[in-house]
């Protein structure tokens, strides 16, 4: 195998990686979600606006800015799926 071919297969298998991880992150999320709503006491009203302060205060936490985790896992779908 040349040194080109070889590139173009570890490109493709990190690419095809990147999009495991994207589901991953999304089942994780809604793994959380799932958890933090059962236990929530307070409105329905302001669950998703709870969720996403808890969830920022989880990244602030773990050291992580908020813009690098939105570069990362884009709040749209990839298409397709």
């Amino acid at each position: 195998m040349n040194q080109a071919q070889k590139e173009l297969e570890e490109a493709v298998a990190e690419w095809l990686e990147s999009c495991g991880g994207h589901k991953r992150y999304l089942a994780a999320t809604q793994r959380l979600f799932t958890v933090f709503a059962r236990s929530w006491q307070g409105s329905r009203r302001y669950l998703a606006d709870a969720f996403t302060d808890y969830r920022e205060a989880l990244l602030r936490d773990s050291g992580y800015k908020l813009l690098e985790v939105a570069e990362v896992f884009p709040t749209r779908r990839p298409q397709g799926e």
